[in-house]
């Protein structure tokens, strides 16, 4: 740790020092360049008594910031870089500096993600390679309010395309979202034009198109092309297993049609995924099998679920009960209503109309792909908003 410290400095450094010695190293009274006298500084800090560790700060407040910034940016040992984040006054360059010293440790890494500073969690949360081997660095981002959310959308997007990834090299399936359900919808054609039931105009014109369907707020919010703005070669370049790791087979092995799970074993499930920790949850919403996507709907947090419905596993039929629960938050309806491939499946927009959690002008959209059948139950519902319900009588009236 200490090799390349001068000899002068590593002489602060032994167990033998004199306490007097320690005194005066601590106070800056030894004939040391900045860099070493603050790794001395640091050491004995950590290892001296109440007064030490006060002259030590003492010493630390006198020093120029810019020796600051040129040792945090510096090969030192972590536990200075610890000393210097906790007890000096850093300059934008220097916290920039320090958060990626490659000698930072990620118990540091994910104690400094839990600032409220905003410079330092968007630094925090570029360095994707190592929130993916540290758990605690994703808990503490994942979780902090001051993250914004086009970082944690984008953290959460990497973590959905690693798990593609470690999904595609394990052989596990990995759902089309554009296909229905095999043999559950034929009856249901994702395009309104092979629709007989359906008002004349739209059957001239089709399916409007996904952009069209959605108020302007929300198809501008709709997703790019997975993988965007990340390096050609950085996913297929990660080692494997960097997400799988310690999750259980038995919530990431989907089971055989037709079996299934006995309650006390669904129990024991239940109960080991409540033991986990939000990163670990996240990680299995987008790896799990069709049980783990179950149990995990039911949790309290909001980025959870939202994993859950971001899994390249999960299914239209699965995407469709979800729509139709009451219970489901208007975010989730606004993440599903956002996906374009969800889009083309009937069943799901039937769902989305029928919600009365569903943002009245995306349901209004919405009617204008359903059949004359659905348009008369719609009008006629009483667990929609009243102008939802309207709208779609009138469109009935106008197909007369």
């Amino acid at each position: 740790m200490f090799e390349n410290l001068s000899e002068s400095a590593r002489l602060y450094l032994k167990e033998s020092i004199p306490k007097q010695l320690v005194s005066a190293v601590v106070r800056g009274l030894v004939p040391l360049e900045p860099k070493e006298l603050l790794i001395v500084i640091a050491y004995h800090y950590n290892n001296g008594d109440e007064q030490v560790k006060t002259d030590a700060l003492n010493t630390v407040k006198t020093l120029p910031a810019h020796a600051i910034d040129a040792i945090v940016s510096g090969d030192v040992p972590d536990f200075v870089l610890s000393f210097i984040y906790k007890n000096c006054s850093l300059s934008q360059v220097a916290v920039d500096s320090l958060v990626t010293n490659k000698n930072l440790s990620d118990e540091m890494f994910a104690e400094l993600a839990k600032t409220d500073n905003e410079s330092i969690l968007e630094l925090i949360s570029k360095n994707q390679m190592r929130i993916l081997k540290d758990d605690r660095i994703f808990d503490a981002l994942i979780t902090n309010p001051h993250l914004s959310k086009v970082s944690k959308d984008q953290l959460m997007e990497f973590f959905s395309l690693v798990a593609s990834k470690e999904l595609r090299k394990l052989n596990i399936k990995i759902e089309k979202k554009d296909a229905v359900s095999a043999g559950k919808a034929s009856d249901l054609p994702s395009s309104v034009s092979q629709r007989a039931d359906l008002p004349a105009n739209l059957q001239k014109t089709g399916l409007p198109s996904d952009a069209a369907m959605l108020p302007s707020t929300v198809a501008s919010q709709l997703p790019s092309d997975a993988g965007s703005g990340l390096p050609d070669n950085l996913i297929d370049n990660l080692p494997t297993n960097l997400i799988l790791q310690g999750l259980p087979s038995e919530l990431i092995d989907e089971q055989d049609e037709g079996e299934n799970i006995d309650d006390g074993v669904r129990l024991t499930l239940y109960q080991r995924i409540q033991k986990m920790t939000v990163s670990q949850k996240i990680k299995l919403a987008l790896l799990g099998n069709k049980e783990a996507r179950t149990i995990l709907l039911r949790d309290s947090n909001r980025v959870v679920i939202e994993s859950v419905i971001k899994s390249p596993r999960i299914t239209d039929g699965e995407v469709v009960g979800i729509t139709n629960s009451r219970s489901v938050s208007e975010d989730i309806i606004r993440m599903i209503a956002a996906n374009r491939e969800w889009q083309k499946n009937y069943r799901v927009r039937q769902a989305l109309a029928a919600n009365p959690k569903t943002p009245v002008p995306i349901a209004i959209r919405l009617l204008e792909t359903m059949s004359k059948q659905d348009l008369k139950n719609l009008s006629n519902s009483k667990n929609i908003s009243s102008v939802v319900a309207t709208t779609a009588k009138r469109m009935m009236g106008d197909t007369k």
